[in-house]
């Protein structure tokens, strides 16, 4: 027990513990605290863990995940560990940083950066940097320099770096190095009008190609590039991921029943690995798809199969080599396409958001979408494609009246004109 201010208080001792000394009012609350401090630590909170520093931690979290999770996103958290955060956290230890760092932390990544230009290796271009990395050992600054020039990193940006450092920190919970993640109470409040529209920005927009930009981008296809014609024609009427569509074999594709095996997808490192979620689907083939794939199937030249690690196989869209189309090359290709057809703001991704859009306007079942995206659950479609559905119908009020007791009992037909509203106000002062 201690004094403050005339005032009896009772302090527990939980630096041992890693939870500081709280204090409290009565004996009970400071007895209940000491119990839930010595059970942590018995769950694996002890004293000789609170030494491990972020750097050591998220390199054991990279170590742990690299057979879990997809090459390109074991690149991101790597970037963004080493750009962004361990500059910041690597040599502090984990127990350290709380809820109130990061919060820091992201508020600062949210700010404009001032930038310097410098003299580069071409001594007729200026290179543009942070001006905290200007060193004047061994940098020299461009004459002109434009006053007051800063960059600011992008909302999706900032985003990542938040999940980057949620994974690692929710690492050190299931060590049981500290009891939670600081990162899930560093979300800014919801209830401002700033927080709301923040929220919004950070929301991926899916972009969908209108018709118009879908038959110019396909009529300039069928002249210029036959392939990447029948490849976006296959990527806009099945919603297949490009990475998934690259590693499409002959042999999954079932002309008979119209069917799509869907198994693997290629990374952009040009290797074959399973879909994004793991697990394979089916997918349904239009009449119209089915025709271009079996004219392509007529008209393609024998290539060597490849191994995809369950077993060799012809792709469908490949090099001469039977290899996967080049990931970058594929993506170089369509922006020809689109800088000659004058579409803007759009990447080959898109289609599949296209797919989804125009599938769901048509049968409005999510369901059914979700199955043939290979989404997780039917909630993950809704949450990035319901806002794409076009606005209903005034009429689906009217089918609440199309029931016959209703007619009798109103004396008018739902579907018929409405009733005048002097008409209504009797009925409805007899009722």
């Amino acid at each position: 027990m201690v004094q403050r201010s005339g005032n009896p208080v009772w302090q527990v001792n939980g630096r041992k513990f890693g939870f500081g000394r709280p204090q409290f009012a009565t004996t009970e609350l400071a007895e209940a605290a000491l119990a839930d401090m010595i059970k942590k630590r018995g769950g694996g909170l002890s004293p000789g863990r609170r030494d491990v520093r972020f750097a050591e931690q998220a390199e054991a979290f990279l170590a742990h995940a690299s057979d879990g999770l997809a090459e390109k996103t074991l690149r991101s958290y790597r970037g963004h560990l080493k750009v962004h955060i361990l500059p910041r956290f690597g040599e502090r230890r984990v127990v350290e940083i709380n809820t109130a760092m990061i919060k820091s932390f992201l508020t600062e990544k949210r700010q404009p950066i001032p930038t310097c230009k410098i003299v580069s290796a071409d001594p007729k271009k200026a290179r543009v940097i942070d001006a905290a990395d200007f060193d004047a050992a061994t940098m020299k600054k461009w004459p002109e320099q434009d006053a007051g020039a800063t960059r600011k990193l992008s909302t999706s940006t900032v985003r990542l770096i938040r999940a980057t450092l949620s994974v690692v920190f929710q690492s050190a919970v299931d060590d049981r190095i500290i009891s939670e993640n600081p990162v899930a109470a560093a979300r800014s409040s919801r209830r401002s009008r700033k927080a709301r529209a923040a929220n919004r920005d950070a929301v991926t927009k899916e972009r969908v190609f209108t018709e118009a930009q879908q038959s110019a981008i396909l009529s300039w296809c069928s002249e210029r590039d036959r392939e990447l014609h029948d490849l976006f024609f296959l990527l806009l009427r099945s919603g297949l991921r490009p990475g998934e569509c690259r590693a499409l074999g002959w042999g999954d594709i079932d002309f008979t029943k119209r069917k799509i095996r869907v198994d693997f997808s290629v990374t952009d490192k040009d290797t074959f690995g399973p879909t994004k979620t793991g697990e394979p689907r089916s997918v349904d083939m239009s009449p119209a798809v089915a025709d271009v794939l079996r004219v392509r199937q007529l008209k393609r030249t024998q290539r060597a199969p490849v191994d995809r690690g369950e077993g060799m196989a012809e792709l469908v869209f490949s090099n001469p080599s039977g290899t996967p189309l080049d990931d970058s090359r594929l993506r170089k290709r369509f922006d020809l396409a689109m800088d000659e057809t004058g579409i803007t703001a759009h990447v080959l991704y898109d289609a599949r958001h296209t797919y989804a859009s125009t599938l769901l306007a048509r049968c409005r079942d999510f369901v059914y979408v979700a199955a043939q995206m290979g989404h997780a659950s039917p909630k993950t479609t809704m949450d990035h494609y319901a806002h794409l559905l076009p606005g209903v119908d005034q009429s689906y009020a009217d089918l609440l009246d199309e029931s016959e007791a209703d007619w009798q009992r109103f004396g008018c037909d739902g579907r018929a004109a409405p009733i005048r509203p002097q008409a209504i106000a009797k009925i409805l002062d007899s009722i």
